[in-house]
């Protein structure tokens, strides 16, 4: 049988981004020549620039989404920019098959004295389509962006929130075969995130192959079916998107160090009033015996409906290894839909984790939606103690015996 040809294929590419020399585009050759003509360059010693990509190499499948994540100048936005050649790769091969939409700057491809409705048949024009067949499009792309009478407006008066929503609304409505996201939902709305989000996981579930690039570890896990981590260009991890997140929390945590705790973030759906660790007794503590038991009580406030919610809750050694993890949705236990004021509440029978200090995490979610309603990471942390003596995570419930002549 033939072999599958993948949609997206980096072959041993690098990139250097050079300090005085070589352009990738007219707009940076331009300012270059006029330096050079009015002898502002001078005699300035050339410099050697500094490698952005270091022998990448990945391909993604039809209908995978992979996740690409890494510090800032990891080299993430770089890969997209060369796939969507914006920029040039300086040694390597990559093609890409298929029409192609891409979020990867903030107004990038937009005409700004064009208005929102001429940038949207510009952009579909770029794109392949016809002039009719974005007038078939016209409708859904300015109901889905929410613009309403600003479509009207030049671009360039758009606020940053606007213009990713007029990019993203275009994006996801000319059905492409492969979609490249960078960061498209750091700015905007939080009903806009969630939005777009199930428009991403509708896309995904129609077979659109995507690279998926966010800061959000908890979006990239969700969505993606395979992550890559880069770190000064090079990729150092690759694998199931659990996975790689998990040893890239512990990279970061040997780099860095404890971060303070986060404060709770919440919409404007969903509001974490807060969360409250007690013991077996029933009294908040922040010592738990191990084996003894623990429950984590959240409060709430909806200010509507929130259907199906799912509750994630996930607890983190000191050093940030994953001890346990588990959801309303993962236990079956998820209610139609919860509104008003409230307590959720979690029950450990036996916390069984050697004494060490460990934090509490959570996110609410509302159904299928990948952006958390409302999220308390790092919410309160808690101790173990034991007369027990062993190694490891857990205290594992066991016995010694011996058979056989005793010396």
């Amino acid at each position: 049988m033939p072999q599958t040809v993948s949609p997206i294929e980096f072959g041993h590419v690098w990139k250097i981004y050079r300090m005085d020399a070589g352009h990738d585009s007219l707009r940076d050759a331009i300012p270059a020549l006029v330096k050079r003509l009015i002898g502002r360059n001078g005699h300035q010693p050339a410099r050697e620039g500094f490698w952005a990509l270091r022998d990448v190499t990945f391909q993604v499948k039809k209908g995978e989404t992979l996740g690409i994540i890494g510090p800032n100048g990891a080299g993430k936005s770089t890969i997209l920019k060369l796939l969507s050649r914006i920029s040039r790769q300086t040694k390597g091969v990559l093609r890409v098959r298929g029409r192609m939409a891409a979020l990867i700057e903030l107004g990038g491809g937009f005409h700004g004295d064009l208005s929102g409705e001429e940038n949207i048949y510009l952009q579909g024009t770029m794109l392949g389509l016809s002039r009719k067949r974005i007038t078939q499009l016209y409708g859904s792309i300015a109901e889905f962006s929410e613009l309403g009478e600003f479509l009207a407006m030049p671009v360039k008066r758009y606020s940053s929130g606007m213009i990713v929503r007029l990019g993203f609304a275009i994006a996801a409505h000319i059905n492409p075969d492969v979609l490249l996201l960078d960061e498209v939902l750091a700015v905007g709305d939080l009903s806009f995130q969630q939005k777009s989000f199930q428009r991403i996981l509708e896309l995904k579930q129609q077979g659109t192959t995507m690279i998926f690039i966010s800061h959000d570890l908890g979006a990239v896990e969700k969505l993606c079916d395979r992550v890559l981590l880069l770190e000064k260009g090079a990729v150092v991890d690759e694998g199931m998107p659990s996975e790689v997140i998990q040893r890239y929390r512990q990279r970061v945590h040997r780099g860095t160090g404890h971060q303070a705790p986060a404060p709770f973030e919440s919409s404007g759906a969903l509001t974490i009033r807060g969360v409250r660790l007690t013991d077996a007794s029933g009294q908040e503590a922040e010592t738990i015996e191990v084996g003894h038991g623990m429950r984590v009580e959240i409060d709430f406030a909806a200010a509507r409906p929130i259907r199906r919610p799912d509750v994630q809750v996930w607890i983190e050694r000191g050093d940030d290894l994953l001890c346990h993890a588990t959801s309303l949705h993962q236990a079956g236990s998820a209610p139609e839909a919860i509104e008003g004021e409230g307590t959720i509440a979690l029950d450990y029978g036996a916390v069984n984790l050697l004494p060490n200090s460990y934090v509490i995490n959570l996110d609410i979610y509302e159904d299928t939606v990948l952006v958390p309603l409302a999220s308390a990471h790092k919410c309160r942390t808690f101790q173990t103690t034991s007369s027990t003596s062993c190694s490891g995570v857990v205290d594992l419930e066991h016995r010694w015996a011996i058979t056989g002549k005793r010396g």
